[in-house]
């Protein structure tokens, strides 16, 4: 990552050229070695202080790899920068200033600075790499860029100086993960998939897992009989194997778009933190889950993770749901539900955690009832969140 330097101060630059001129004129014109001599020195000075201070910009380099740091809101960080001096000459008195978005803020020596911005000094040893750790707190949900990456440089007697800027942003993000809010009435009755999962009421069976034996019913197939057990025990018995089954939630966010402001809305927020618990249990629960939304990105109409499981998943699950936001872009409700209903392939718990615009989900809803899914909302109170099923022929109406 390179900069290109901008707005120079050289007026201590034109002094020193000045006094060295006259200082060299009067020795020379007086005849005097040791007056020209320091005449010379001080113009030798300006101009190798503008040739160092140029030399080093142009070798000076920040590795900006991905080093995005998540926290959860209150929890406390460092988000590092790599500057990388690979001249023989150390670079002297360098300050760098970063500023980032409002959910986080900086811990900086001085009281007077913005807490949303941090302000540092370094000093570059030759050929080597220096980390700065930027001390930052989380404050509330959500993602940020270093919107302003500004360093300012000069030579060691500060003669020249200039600051330096950059054509792209940091690579490194701030994500700020929801806080998890308990959902009430979690009583999910699973659809009956065949899946991997222990479950006493599945009417699915693993058979590679025998689970016992029992006595022989006229309705066992023939080859589950336990002919050594039968023959030990004188009547006929069956083998019994490991009930399975699959469980799968959906989580669905489908808001219409709000462009009049940027300003937070807190039904949204309590969604998004009853979202983060849900997916923490399912986690619990080794339990797959989905969500989608239908913000748009560049080249799609909807933005989601299909069905998965395991830490990872649950990672990127919360990091889009701080990612998420009222004032995004977003795809008609109608057109996004289309998108989701093409990947229902199978029988699911569906959660609707927010929908905008209800009249226009009937249909939907309906339908995936129909095609034998399960369907609760989110419903946020001033006592907390609960789930409430959709039965067949009702209204979504919050």
């Amino acid at each position: 990552m390179k900069g290109y330097a901008t707005g120079w101060q050289t007026r201590n630059q034109s002094l020193f050229y000045l006094f060295g001129f006259i200082v060299f004129f009067i020795g020379f014109i007086r005849n005097t070695f040791l007056l020209a001599l320091t005449g010379l020195v001080f113009i030798a000075l300006a101009f190798v202080s503008k040739w160092y201070l140029v030399h080093m910009i142009r070798s000076l380099s920040i590795e900006n790899t991905d080093r995005s740091l998540r926290l959860s809101i209150g929890d406390t960080g460092d988000l590092i920068i790599t500057f990388v001096n690979p001249s023989k000459l150390p670079f002297f008195s360098l300050k760098g200033r970063i500023v980032s978005d409002p959910i986080v803020s900086f811990s900086n020596e001085s009281s007077h600075v913005n807490e949303s911005e941090y302000q540092f000094t370094l000093t570059l040893p030759a050929q080597k790499k220096i980390l700065v750790h930027c001390p930052v707190k989380a404050l509330e949900r959500g993602t940020a860029r270093m919107r302003s990456f500004e360093l300012t440089c000069s030579d060691p007697l500060h003669v020249v100086t200039c600051s330096l800027h950059f054509n792209e942003l940091l690579k490194s993000r701030l994500i700020v993960f929801p806080q998890p809010e308990v959902v009430n009435h979690l009583k999910l009755v699973a659809p009956q998939n065949l899946g991997s999962l222990p479950s006493a009421r599945s009417l699915f069976q693993d058979y590679t897992a025998p689970a016992g034996i029992r006595d022989y019913a006229t309705s066992d197939p023939f080859k589950q009989i336990h002919w050594m057990a039968s023959a030990r025990l004188g009547r006929l018995q069956t083998k019994t194997f490991e009930h399975v089954s699959q469980q799968s939630w959906t989580f669905l966010f489908l808001n219409a778009s709000s462009h009049m402001s940027h300003k937070r809305s807190e039904d949204l927020e309590k969604r998004i933190s009853a979202a983060a618990w849900l997916t923490q249990d399912a986690r619990k629960r080794h339990i797959e889950f989905s969500l989608y939304c239908n913000t748009k990105t560049i080249g799609r109409k909807l933005l989601g993770l299909d069905p998965e499981e395991g830490g990872d998943h649950l990672r990127q699950t919360w990091e889009m749901l701080a990612f998420l936001q009222k004032w995004q872009i977003k795809t008609p409700i109608p057109q996004a539900m289309r998108i989701i209903d093409r990947k229902l392939n199978q029988t699911r718990i569906l959660i609707i955690a927010a929908l905008d615009q209800p009249e226009l989900a009937s249909p939907f809803l309906s339908k995936w009832l129909r095609d034998g899914h399960i369907i609760f909302k989110l419903h946020v109170s001033d006592q907390g969140c609960a789930l409430e099923r959709i039965e067949k022929g009702a209204i979504m109406v919050d």
